[in-house]
Formats: structure tokens, C-alpha cells, sequence
């Protein structure tokens, strides 16, 4: 028997005190940054000392941004069991008491955002419809609910019917009902969420921003904006992997010292951290592995740019 995914994990309630209720349509064009993580990025967060993730936290509220969790990733935090672990309950918990808006949301909460600049239903369906066609691939979850349901797929894949409000309540819950363990749903519906947004009208590149230490997933996701057409591709959004996020709070002052840089970077365990970058004499990027200590020094030094 397969995993059983809960949209709603059975100790929710543990949770529900850490998570803003309202505000989040506002706070999307309100606020200047909005930081959606992804599984692996929120476990590796949720277990690192105080000091740590306290420095991750004051960059996110410096530049006057919210945090989002989609309901997909929740459900992958909590896995086959249906029970979020406590070092996350107690993750959530910070993020609530730094002050920080933290947001659990429906994908489909996404079209009520869009309805704030767009007139017609047929025009914020059009989005959903592009971003799924560049996500899905031969094998997935999202392709395997489209054939499964005709209906659904006349609606995404081959546009008709874009008139209707419930094509995105469709689409998202469907595919979140065929979630199995090991595949790449959270992450696909994540991408399909930033590309949406992407779209909105007066809003600056960078604003929509992505934490996440899984490559294939940051391929995934850059992989989709770059096979959309130029003029369809909406803003840039940021993907930030730790190291990249630990080199950017060490430039800008959030980390000063060795050893607290050293400290965040053992996000991923034991061995050799690999990023993509490059080095002050590299004319083109490419996978640099190094140890914690290592990279650490490479980033006082100044001697390293990390992509991802």
C-alpha cells in the first residue's frame, strides 16, 4: 500500500496557533518579499541552533517579507504518518514569535490573488494552463490525474471551459488526492505557484523567492521559466539554496563571525558541501565542492560566488 498524504495533518491544532489567519491577498502586494520554502530547505532550517536560524529569520523580516508553506509541502512535512514532527511545530513556532507572517495556504488560494488584477476567469485560467503544460512531464503525478480525468484535462492541457471560477480548486485538489511517496509533487506545484505569480502586474523581480536545497528541484523549477517564451515568463523570481543564503547574510552583515557561518552551513550533515558557482578566476560556473570550513573561508575571502 502506497503513502497516505493528509492535507490537514492530525496534530494541526498543535500548529494553528503559529500561522496567520488572514491577510495573506494583502500581504502579497503589500509586502516586498515573499519566501516559500520547500520540504527539504524547512527540515534543514527546522533543526539548526538558535543563533542559526535566528540570523535566516532577521534577513527575511529586514526585507519586509512573509513566509508561505503550500499545502502540498505540508503535507510532505508530514509524510506517511500524518503527524508534523515537534522540531517543526516548534520551527513554526519561532517563525510566529520573530514577528514574521507565516502563511499556509491552498495552491488554489492563488486565483483570488489573481482576481485582484485580472477581470476574467478565462484569463486567470490561461496561467494555470501554461504553467502546467511547461511543468508536467511524461511521468508524473500531474500527468497521471490528466489522464485519468478527461474533463480536467480538456480544461488545463487543451484550454476549454476557461470560464470557470473552479478550474484552479479542480486542478490542485485533484493532484494533491494522487500524491505517492517519492515523487516530485510539492515541488512542481510549487513552481506552478511561482510562475502564476510571476504574472502579476507592477510587481519588481525578485519579490517571489523560493528556499530550497533540493537541486532537482531548483532545476525543476528554473527549467520551467526558461522554457516559457520571453514574453510569457513574468518576473524573475529568486531561488535560494542555504549556502547562497548564507553567503548572502554574511555580505550584508547578518553573520559576521567563522564559526556562526560554519554553523549554518552544516544544513546538509556530514562531508563536502557542493554548490553551483564560481571562483575569482572562473570565467563560467560550475559545481564547487568544498568543506564547511572551506567554503566558509571562501565566502570571507570573497573568493567564491554561489549560484545555488
Amino acid at each position: 500500500m502506497g503513502t497516505v498524504y493528509k492535507e490537514v495533518p492530525d496534530n494541526w491544532r498543535e500548529l494553528e496557533p503559529y500561522v496567520s489567519r488572514e491577510g495573506f491577498i494583502q500581504d502579497i502586494f503589500r509586502k516586498k518579499k515573499c519566501f516559500f520554502y520547500d520540504a527539504c530547505s524547512f527540515r534543514y532550517h527546522a533543526n539548526m541552533d538558535g543563533e542559526s536560524i535566528d540570523r535566516i529569520l532577521a534577513y527575511i523580516k529586514e526585507k519586509d517579507g512573509i513566509i508561505v508553506i503550500t499545502r502540498c509541502i505540508l503535507m510532505e512535512l508530514a509524510s506517511s504518518s500524518g503527524i508534523l514532527n515537534q522540531e517543526y511545530i516548534q520551527y513554526f513556532r519561532k517563525i510566529s514569535q520573530s514577528g514574521l507572517s507565516l502563511y499556509v495556504i491552498y495552491e488554489e488560494d492563488l486565483f483570488q490573488v489573481m482576481e485582484i488584477c485580472f477581470s476574467t476567469h478565462a484569463a486567470i485560467n490561461n496561467f494555470l494552463v501554461w504553467s502546467v503544460r511547461m511543468m508536467r512531464g511524461p511521468v508524473s503525478t500531474i500527468t497521471k490525474t490528466l489522464n485519468e480525468d478527461g474533463a480536467l484535462s480538456n480544461m488545463v492541457i487543451k484550454g476549454r471551459n476557461l470560464d470557470n471560477r473552479e478550474v484552479y480548486r479542480r486542478f490542485f485538489s485533484s493532484v494533491r488526492a494522487n500524491k505517492e511517496s517519492g515523487d516530485n509533487l510539492g515541488e512542481e506545484l510549487l513552481g506552478i505557484c511561482l510562475h502564476i505569480l510571476s504574472q502579476l502586474p507592477g510587481e519588481e523581480d525578485g519579490k517571489f523567492c523560493v528556499i530550497t536545497d533540493d537541486k532537482n528541484a531548483a532545476g525543476k523549477i528554473d527549467g520551467l521559466f526558461k522554457k516559457t517564451n520571453r514574453q510569457f515568463r513574468g518576473k524573475k523570481i529568486i531561488l535560494f539554496s542555504t549556502p547562497k543564503l548564507a553567503q548572502i547574510l554574511y555580505g550584508e552583515g547578518y553573520v559576521t563571525d567563522r564559526d556562526l557561518l560554519i554553523e549554518i552551513l552544516k544544513f546538509g550533515g556530514s562531508g563536502n558541501i557542493k554548490v553551483l558557482g564560481t571562483r575569482i578566476y572562473d570565467l563560467r560556473s560550475s559545481v564547487i565542492s568544498l568543506s564547511r570550513e572551506e567554503m566558509a573561508d571562501q565566502m570571507i575571502s570573497k573568493g567564491i560566488h554561489i549560484i545555488f
